[in-house]
């Protein structure tokens, strides 16, 4: 460490000491103040007032990767990008007029690593004076890991802006489409009434009856949009209970069967004993359920096989229950893998791509693991992994 930079740190020693004592001090002061200096973990580096530097620490070797007697005795600018040379002047001449002793200014600027890479990085300036001369002394922070992590706490608060948002739009445009369903209905009925008592618009009527139908089909795939988007972009909260998950199934296929009464459809559940009891929210593991059981049936020809096969696992070492569901369809491509769980990936016509990524928001609400598995041809894969209980079971 240099002269000047133990100058700065004995400046803060009790001036009425007697040179003897300083002296007797001096050696012993020396060592433990190289090294307290080597040990912080941010740069330490001490330059002149015409931009020289004259001592280098441990961490600043670390941040800039250059060793201290290769950059003693030159320029600081070495530490900054060309581009930014003409700034390293600048703040020379801003130091030398602008900073009182004992008092920082900060910066954050792009710094130069000896390899030419680039980063970002945090200074703090403090001025001393040795003799006649102004010298400073820098203190260097790598911005690296930090600046990421602030641009993701940023990109958070965009998206929690962005979901509120959503959730009123979604809320506000559900009110008018209920609106317009309700006199849509009301048209249907006025004209089915029409139709009754005239019979020689009979197919002027049955064609007003074709448009109201497609319109209100319209809003339908409308309204589900909006419900899935209110879904995706809100926090899911979870109400817990104990439930047997092979009902939940069961339920969900017979609703379904319900409305594809023109589909076979046939499900295999093979539990082999396993206890299919698990804290779970019901209402939204009934979403996942069938999430994954509509997406099979869309995509299989009939007669549809669905196997949902229970296991008992474990999941960060604790018990869990582990659901596979599997069809007979064509399977999921590589792609498909992949992607299927992020937003508005699709391949199914008219679907909106939210329903998987919802999916799999829910499961790891309950601290579970989701993956879609199977080749192409054998048939799609959902390998579900829930934890038995939870901290408010």
């Amino acid at each position: 460490m240099s002269v000047l930079l133990h100058r700065f740190f004995y400046a803060l020693i009790d001036s009425t000491l007697s040179n003897g004592a300083m002296d007797a001090m001096a050696t012993n002061e020396e060592t433990r103040l190289n090294s307290v200096v080597d040990t912080v973990v941010d740069g330490v580096i001490t330059i002149d007032d015409r931009g020289i530097i004259h001592s280098f620490n441990a961490a600043a070797t670390r941040i800039f990767g250059y060793m201290a007697d290769e950059v003693i005795g030159t320029d600081a600018a070495i530490l900054l990008p060309a581009s930014s040379k003409d700034q390293h002047d600048g703040y020379l001449v801003s130091m030398e007029s602008g900073i009182k002793e004992n008092v920082s200014i900060a910066h954050e600027a792009v710094g130069q690593r000896k390899d030419g890479s680039l980063f970002s990085m945090g200074f703090g300036v403090s001025a001393f004076s040795h003799g006649d001369r102004k010298w400073f002394t820098g203190i260097v922070h790598d911005l690296t890991e930090q600046k990421p992590a602030e641009e993701q706490a940023m990109q958070s608060e965009r998206l929690a802006a962005i979901g509120q948002m959503i959730t009123v739009v979604t809320h506000e445009s559900r009110n008018a489409l209920q609106l317009s369903q309700a006199n849509l209905e009301m048209l249907v009925d006025e004209l089915e009434e029409l139709q009754k008592s005239n019979s020689a618009l009979t197919s002027r009527i049955a064609e007003a009856l074709s448009f109201t139908e497609r319109i209100q089909m319209a809003q339908n795939r409308l309204q589900r949009l909006f419900n899935e988007l209110r879904d995706f972009a809100a926090p899911i909260r979870l109400d817990h209970e104990i439930y047997n998950l092979g009902s939940l199934v069961g339920l969900v296929l017979n609703e379904l069967s319900s409305l594809l009464t023109d589909r076979q459809i046939r499900l295999c559940q093979q539990a082999n004993g396993v206890n299919l009891r698990c804290a779970v929210d019901p209402f939204r593991m009934h979403q996942v359920f069938r999430n994954i059981l509509e997406n099979s049936i869309a995509a299989c020809p009939d007669p549809v096989k669905l196997t949902v096969a229970w296991s008992p696992s474990h999941l960060n070492g604790t018990p869990a229950l582990q659901v596979t569901l599997r069809d007979n369809g064509p399977g999921l491509t590589a792609e498909q893998k992949q992607k299927c769980f992020e937003p508005f990936f699709t391949t199914r016509k008219g679907g909106t791509g939210l329903g998987l990524a919802i999916t799999r928001r829910i499961v790891e609400a309950h601290g579970g693991h989701i993956a879609a598995q199977g080749d192409g041809g054998s048939g799609a894969e959902f390998v579900i992994s829930l934890p038995r209980e939870t901290a408010s079971i």
